[in-house]
């Protein structure tokens, strides 16, 4: 098994992209702790993990609170004595206008892509450095790579400030043995996509990523999680600081 007997931590693990991973990985042979706000997302998730014949554990925490996410961290450490792979996965969008944007929505997107994933990288990567091992994988987007639409200013400074953070962190832990790399996933129909549309929105974000992807369609959450574990695994040993795409072969980014 590719991750056999690994300790994992998937931030935003209850629905979407995070579930998937975090069932990918207990697949592959991981122990994972699934962390969320939603504590009845999380908590189902633990225990289709724990079906599969894993070790997991469900953690109720904010990843914009510090303390939150240090009491997390110290929470897996003592349940699972080491943390090997951390996925930086909560995230939230709001959809809107430059000249409408509030400065409380563009906290609340910043702070939970950007500042919540530094807040978790920090905390883990002290672990990581004392054991001189560690993977750490980051949930960018697409839109931090130009393939953006109107309403996205601050999703996409975002996810930009994740790719910037991403290749730091790289440079800065890899002496230690810390691969770093980030996950731009194009269009995947998440829970996220619609709970942050109008029904209107959604269909359009289908018929456009399906047009402006070579592949013709959408992806599957499903399909990030296998990049996921690729990145997790000894398979990708040699390979940090970067920012991988899976798009289906976004047109408008090819030139």
């Amino acid at each position: 098994m590719k991750l056999g007997g690994k300790k994992a931590i998937v931030t935003g693990g209850g629905t979407g992209i995070g579930k998937a991973i975090a069932l990918e990985f207990a697949g592959a042979g991981a122990d994972i702790a699934i962390c969320s706000r939603n504590v009845q997302n999380i908590e189902k998730v633990r225990d289709e993990i724990i079906a599969l014949g894993r070790d997991s554990m469900a953690v109720s925490m904010d990843v914009r609170v510090r303390e939150d996410v240090d009491n997390m961290v110290q929470q897996v450490v003592d349940e699972f004595g080491r943390i090997d792979i951390l996925v930086n996965n909560a995230g939230t969008n709001r959809p809107t206008p430059v000249l409408d944007l509030t400065e409380d929505t563009w906290n609340l997107i910043l702070d939970t892509n950007l500042k919540g994933l530094f807040f978790c990288t920090q905390a883990v990567a002290r672990h990581m450095v004392k054991q001189k091992s560690g993977k750490i994988i980051n949930i960018s987007s697409t839109a931090s790579m130009g393939a953006n639409e109107p309403g996205q200013a601050a999703y996409a400074a975002s996810k930009t400030g994740v790719n910037a953070l991403t290749k730091a962190c790289a440079r800065e832990f890899g002496p230690y043995g810390i691969n770093v790399n980030a996950i731009a996933p194009g269009r995947i129909p998440t829970p996220l996509v619609y709970a942050s549309r109008t029904p209107e929105q959604v269909e359009k974000f289908i018929e456009t990523g399906k047009s402006a992807a070579v592949l013709g369609r959408l992806g599957t959450v499903e399909e990030i999680a296998h990049l996921a574990l690729f990145l997790a695994s000894d398979d990708a040993a040699f390979i940090t600081a970067e920012i991988i795409a899976c798009n289906g072969g976004r047109t408008n980014l090819m030139g």
